[in-house]
């Protein structure tokens, strides 16, 4: 391919990623009005959640299938199904069909994120990839913060059908760019597909989540419903590894493992998507429940972050392209965050809005390298039969690591915020006892007007002053609440970089052509640690 030929199917590729990552966050903002329009209150979550089902769920299967027929295949379904997708969705009249919708969005997500990422390993050569990973990494921070601003304006000007109608015209762009331009892989004679591994990963994965979902909101952890899914979850995912060991040609061949890259990489990318997930919901959360500072969404308060991530995201790429070593690039980013992450536990209320930003900018500048470079580890030291694979793999865990990570997070804050009510109980003992069941709830916090209204009601009775004491309460309790999620999230970071130190220091420059073809089939791989690499 020329020059021009690889920058017309990377804008195809660009085009695909922003599809997908504008996507889950420019749904968020039109949830109130869909939930005022359809109906459904009881089931809102699922809006959101069977789009992560379906899409945590079909990474890895897409990337067994894009080493078999190909990137760009399963790029142009994948688009094409989320195209049908959000047409349908915008043609919504009732929230069950909405969530399905949602739940086929997730299917056709799950090729363009794993998609979006593998198929610069089929465009680029391992020096060039740094930079266009990079350039990937940019592209999913602006579309994060264009994803809510985008769906406020298009609910409040023209209705909530347009947040999903939008989606089709971007589609419709990249599934040209990618048919006409992207590379169509050369046939590698019979392929089997592991449908028992597809079934058993999606029973493995689908409780897992449902599980860490609900836990410790709809249902109590040690309830019989949760400990029911986290047991058919444990036993299924048993069931998985065992057949992929068995089968000879597996979804995820365990032979990867026994790469110190890949592992180590994917084991890093799990905490350390864990501590982007902290940032990116509880920094929001203290700066309007704790600070008061009204967003109109949350795309606005996470913009220095994001502009932090975008601009070391490039940065970096082009850096390691120029220099061959990614290892000093992902050090330095889980430095930062670490540091950050650590920072963050000594909010508190009285903490200045702009050392808040700040914090963000730093999180967002030590987040860029290690969002784009770990995926560029793992695919340097994988053969190329297995790329797609790889790939996917090290989006699924990532993906599984911010889940997992979210719900600890929530535990951690909800056991925090259970103890508000005694905590208020001096400060409430005058009020009616629903004015201090509603004065209890921190939700409230981050709602103005919703405050305004308890502060007309509660006011009157305890005074000025003691409704400054009870808002200082709901306030200290809800900041120790974040700040112990930052101390966890940075635990878990500190993890990251510690795995990291251990991952080899490959120079991309002395890395040997990777084979488009394998010798043998999967289950019987030889160790890949010295696989057309030399690390040190």
């Amino acid at each position: 391919m020329t020059h021009r030929d690889k920058m017309q199917a990377f804008a195809g590729v660009l085009l695909v990623l922003f599809l997908a990552s504008l996507n889950t966050t420019v749904v968020g903002t039109a949830l109130p009005r869909i939930i005022a329009d359809l109906g459904g209150m009881n089931v809102y979550t699922w809006a959101f959640t069977a789009y992560t089902l379906a899409q945590t769920v079909s990474i890895p299967v897409y990337g067994k299938l894009s080493d078999l027929y190909g990137r760009k295949p399963v790029l142009l379904f994948g688009i094409a199904l989320f195209t049908l997708a959000s047409a349908l969705g915008g043609l919504s009249q009732s929230m069950g069909f909405l969530i399905a919708c949602r739940a086929l969005q997730g299917l056709g997500g799950g090729a363009l994120m794993s998609m979006a990422f593998a198929a610069i390993g089929d465009l680029f050569t391992l020096t060039e990839r740094g930079k266009y990973q990079g350039l990937n990494g940019a592209v999913f921070g602006v579309s994060s913060v264009l994803g809510p601003l985008l769906g406020g304006f298009l609910t409040d000007h023209l209705s909530w059908h347009w947040v999903f109608f939008v989606n089709v015209p971007v589609a419709v762009l990249a599934f040209w760019f990618i048919a006409r331009f992207f590379p169509a892989k050369r046939e590698r004679g019979e392929a089997r597909i592991d449908v028992l591994g597809a079934l058993l990963l999606t029973a493995a994965v689908v409780p897992l989540l449902l599980a860490l979902t609900w836990g410790g909101t709809t249902d109590p952890w040690t309830s019989p419903k949760i400990l029911g899914l986290l047991a058919f979850a444990a036993a299924c995912t048993a069931a998985f590894v065992t057949w992929q060991a068995r089968t000879p040609s597996p979804i995820l061949a365990l032979n990867l493992f026994r790469n110190p890259t890949f592992t180590f990489a994917n084991i890093a990318g799990f905490f350390s998507t864990a501590g982007l997930y902290a940032a990116i919901l509880y920094l929001p959360l203290f700066m309007q429940g704790v600070r008061g500072v009204s967003a109109s969404n949350s795309g606005i308060v996470l913009a220095p972050l994001m502009l932090g991530m975008i601009v070391t995201s490039t940065v970096a790429g082009f850096i390691v392209s120029r220099v061959g070593r990614y290892k000093p690039a992902i050090l330095a980013g889980l430095v930062v965050m670490t540091g950050a992450l650590f920072f963050g536990t000594r909010l508190t209320p009285d903490t200045a809005t702009s050392v808040v930003v700040g914090l963000m900018i730093v999180l967002g500048l030590g987040l860029g390298p290690t969002g784009s470079l770990f995926t560029l580890a793992v695919q340097t030291s994988s053969p190329r039969a297995q790329l797609g694979m790889a790939t996917s793999a090290n989006q699924f865990f990532r993906n599984m690591g911010g889940t997992i990570g979210a719900a600890v997070f929530g535990a951690v804050q909800a056991n925090h915020l259970h103890a508000l009510p005694t905590l208020l109980a001096s400060s409430t003992r005058a009020l009616p006892s629903s004015l201090a069941v509603a004065v209890a709830d921190p939700n409230i916090l981050s709602n103005p007007s919703a405050l305004a209204k308890l502060h007309a009601a509660v006011a009157p009775l305890v005074g000025e002053a003691g409704f400054a004491r009870i808002l200082a309460t709901m306030r200290g309790v809800l900041t120790d609440a974040v700040t112990n999620v930052f101390l966890l999230a940075g635990l878990g970071m500190t993890v990251a970089l510690l795995v990291t130190l251990a991952l080899p220091n490959l120079n991309l420059k002395s890395v040997r052509p990777q084979p488009e073809t394998p010798r043998a089939p999967e289950v019987e791989a030889k160790p890949l640690a010295g696989v057309g690499v030399r690390e040190r």
